[in-house]
This record gives C-alpha cells, sequence and structure tokens, in this order.
C-alpha cells in the first residue's frame, strides 16, 4: 500500500540515496532534493505535496534556522525532521521551538529514522482515518461502507475501482461474509455509466429454480398458476445499472445455459414467452465456491464460467485483514449505537488481542453481527469480554494448563479470559526477542501497561519464560 509523501533534502548524494531506498522500500512516495532553494521551489510549484520533510540543518544556501522559520510561515502543516552531523542539544532544543517535530544527529540507523518518521506521521494517521470514519457514518444509509487499510484488501479496493469504468463482467471471489456485496456496490458506485441508474443483487442459492428463472427474467401473464400478471424480472429492472448475481455457483445447469445466452447476447424472455428483451446490464457474479474445482467435477458449464471471469477480484477472509479487525469494530460500534439510540461503546483494550487473534469464520459478517448484539446487551458503554459470545480456545494453545487448585472453582482444562490475554502477550514478546517497544506496538498497548502485564505473567508463572 502506497504511503504518504516524504521530501528529503541533504547536500550529500550518498545520504539522499540511502534515505530514499529506505523510505521506498516502506511504501513512500519521496522526492530528494540538494539545496533548500530546489527544496522551496518544488513546494512553490507543487512538483510534490509532501507531508514531512527530512532536512539536513546545515546546506550550502541556507541553515536550518532561517529555513524552518521559512516553513513556519509558508507551510505551516509541513511536518519537519531535522537531522545533523552536528547535534547537540542546544541545537535540538533550538530546532524544536523553531517548528521541528524531531531532531536527529548523524550517523543515525534506518530502524531509527523509521521510528522518527512514524512517530511523526501516525497522529496524522489517526485524524484521518477518524475523518475517514465520520464522513462514512455520515454517508452511510444502512449498508456500511468501504472499512479498512490493510494491503491485500486495499489491492481487492483498488482493482474494483480500476475496472468500473470499464464494461466488463466481473467475477468476485471469497469466503461468505468477506464483503462481496459491498465491493460490488463499490464498483457499481465508481462506474460513471451507471452510478447514477439501480444497483440490484439476489443471493441465487437461496431460491427454488423455478423461483429464481422467474426473479432474473421476469414473466408474462399465464406462464404458470399463479401468474397473474407480467413481471419485469431483475434482468430488466436493473437496466443501464449493475446486477450482482450471488452465490452463481449454486445454480443449475439449465439456468446456467440461459445464463450464458444473456451474457452472449444482452437479451432475455420472461418466463412463459417468446418475445426477447435487449438489456443494458453490468453484470457482476460471486461465489464462495472455487468455480474452477466446479467446472472438473461438471457442477458448473465452463463457457459459463469462463464468460463470468473476465475480471476477477479475490475478497480476502477477515482473519488475513488482521489491521482492519479494530476500525471495523469501531465502525461497527458507532453505526448500530446510534442506530439503537444509545452513546457509542468504547473497546476494552484487554480484548483487542482477543479480537485480532479470533479466527473470525464468518468474517465480516460475523464481526458486524457480534458487535450488534454487543451493543444490545451491553450495561454500560464498555464492549469487553463478556460481551464476547465465542469462546477464546479455538485460537490459543495452551502447553501448561493452570491446574484446578491453583485456579479454585474453574475447570483445569478452561483458562481464564486474564490467562488468555496473558498466554498471548508472552508469545508475542518471546517472538519479537523480548522487545518491550515492538511489542506493545504489536498488541497496541502502551509500554507501560505492557510491564504490568509482564508483571501479572512472572508473577502467575515465575519459572516460565
Amino acid at each position: 500500500m502506497i504511503k504518504e509523501e516524504i521530501i528529503i533534502v541533504d547536500d550529500e548524494a550518498g545520504m539522499l540515496n540511502f534515505l530514499s531506498k529506505l523510505l521506498i522500500s516502506q511504501g513512500y512516495r519521496v522526492s530528494a532534493w540538494d539545496s533548500a532553494a530546489t527544496f522551496l521551489e518544488a513546494l512553490k510549484e507543487k512538483f510534490c505535496n509532501p507531508v514531512l520533510a527530512i532536512i539536513d540543518y546545515r546546506l550550502p544556501d541556507s541553515d536550518g534556522s532561517q529555513l524552518l522559520q521559512q516553513l513556519s510561515h509558508l507551510y505551516p502543516d509541513l511536518k519537519i525532521i531535522i537531522i545533523t552531523a552536528y547535534g547537540d542539544v542546544q541545537l535540538a532544543v533550538e530546532t524544536m521551538k523553531l517548528g521541528a517535530h524531531d531532531f536527529l544527529a548523524k550517523p543515525f540507523s534506518g530502524q531509527e529514522i523509521l521510528q522518527a518518521v512514524n512517530k511523526v506521521l501516525e497522529p496524522l494517521r489517526l485524524k484521518k482515518e477518524n475523518e475517514l470514519l465520520r464522513l462514512q457514518l455520515a454517508t452511510s444509509a444502512g449498508n456500511p461502507g468501504l472499512i479498512g487499510a490493510s494491503e491485500n484488501f486495499a489491492k481487492a479496493v483498488a482493482l474494483a475501482e480500476r475496472v468500473a469504468g470499464s464494461s466488463a463482467t466481473v467475477l468476485l471471489t471469497g469466503e461468505s461474509g468477506t464483503g462481496k456485496e459491498v465491493i460490488a456496490a463499490h464498483i457499481h458506485k465508481h462506474d460513471p455509466r451507471r452510478a447514477q441508474a439501480p444497483f440490484l443483487a439476489i443471493n441465487c442459492g437461496a431460491l427454488t429454480d423455478n423461483l429464481l428463472e422467474s426473479q432474473l427474467f421476469g414473466t408474462v401473464r399465464g406462464a404458470f398458476t399463479g401468474a397473474e400478471k407480467d413481471t419485469q424480472g431483475l434482468f430488466r429492472a436493473a437496466d443501464q445499472g449493475t446486477l450482482l448475481l450471488d452465490e452463481i455457483a449454486d445454480t443449475s445447469a439449465a439456468l446456467q445455459l440461459k445464463l450464458l445466452r444473456v451474457l452472449e447476447a444482452r437479451e432475455v424472455i420472461p418466463v412463459g414467452g417468446t418475445r426477447p428483451y435487449p438489456i443494458d446490464v453490468r453484470i457482476i457474479a460471486a461465489t464462495n465456491k472455487n468455480l474452477q474445482a466446479e467446472v472438473a467435477a461438471g457442477r458448473f458449464r465452463e463457457d459459463l464460467f469462463y464468460r463470468l471471469q473476465v475480471f476477477t477480484i479475490e475478497l480476502p477472509p477477515l482473519r488475513h485483514r488482521v489491521d482492519d479487525i479494530i476500525p471495523l469494530v469501531e465502525y461497527f460500534l458507532a453505526w448500530y449505537s446510534a442506530r439503537e439510540g444509545r452513546q457509542t461503546l468504547r473497546i476494552d483494550p484487554a480484548i483487542i488481542p482477543i479480537l485480532k487473534t479470533y479466527s473470525w469464520p464468518g468474517n465480516v459478517r460475523e464481526l458486524r453481527n457480534l458487535v450488534h448484539r454487543a451493543v444490545i446487551l451491553a450495561q454500560e458503554n464498555l464492549f469487553d469480554a463478556s460481551l464476547l459470545p465465542f469462546s477464546p480456545l479455538p485460537f490459543a494453545t495452551y502447553n501448561e494448563p493452570a491446574s484446578a487448585s491453583e485456579r479454585p472453582g474453574q475447570s483445569p482444562l478452561l483458562p481464564s479470559l486474564s490467562e488468555v490475554e496473558l498466554e498471548h502477550i508472552r508469545k508475542i514478546y518471546n517472538l519479537l526477542e523480548q522487545d518491550r517497544k515492538k511489542t506493545s506496538e504489536v498488541l497496541g498497548i502502551s509500554e507501560k501497561t505492557l510491564g504490568r502485564k509482564l508483571k501479572q505473567l512472572d508473577q502467575l508463572y515465575p519459572d516460565k519464560p
């Protein structure tokens, strides 16, 4: 995923090369300049639009204090990290007073500069995420928008937006509950020719063959018992717009043949009728099955498969989008709290590791329903462990469970929620070679909280590393 734009200003070619390669490798967009004059000209002419500048304090045509004063006046929103080979406390204090956000003395390691960059940019990211959440809440009308910035989900969204302006048929694949209908609606919304026309969806696996055919193609009066009037059908109702055929793999061979004809002829004949009706519909198909395997097994037509998979987008399961779990929880908490007419629930930090490590077999749909349930049941405005309907056991392994005598009144095979959390912290802590800073970042807790949890671990398991 492409991150923020950063500008580097240093008259040493080696330093420019080092910082450029390092930041590009981390996904940042980078531009580099070797003097204050070229740097200021680039900003003025909008050759770049950085959120952060890494600037050498001593440049051939300007010193740091002069440049910082210019930047604070001309570009007050630009974040600045000063680097220098002449580092001392007094200089650091001076630059910070003039508006620098951090100060690093040369030489420094790649890890040190990345930590400084992250420290400066993290508040901006949080602010941006909060603004996005507010916008999504303001514009959402019952169906959640696209929440998530994890790399694999961002790729799926980028593909959806890329194909939106084309006429290509799209095949969405992925497990149930991963948001295929939401992505289909996103494609429709970004299609400049169809966005103002209807977006309709039907679950092909939820209806009998005859009923599904009637729903899709429409009927003529008298076609069968109970057909008292002509009906239009979804293909014609979605004309000029988009029709999502969800769970396409569950259709019968006979219906698959009729769908193939629609894709090839771009016309439909109602059930019981003879007259074809031309249609102009963007067709998106979705399935949680492997269509190639279904073709090989003889359950799905090969010719229809090739017509559907002109452009395929695979949606990742939620367990592969760990970074999106908490933003999704926060979104649904705000959404359902507003819907139920109560104050927005806060997340208890203690359950964050559990939410992040649960396997989520039902994906985003399961998470959404879990949060809705929590909003209804919560006595206080807090989403805590008492509101989790699942057991933590499926995603945590315990080699040495405490005995019943060590945990009075509990089964020796069932660890307490506190033990689940502590065991998870211990594993991450050891995996990261007992680096407290990294561990706290991965777990999303402060180093102070981590220290307190580690003390609890020492008390519970004094002989266990």
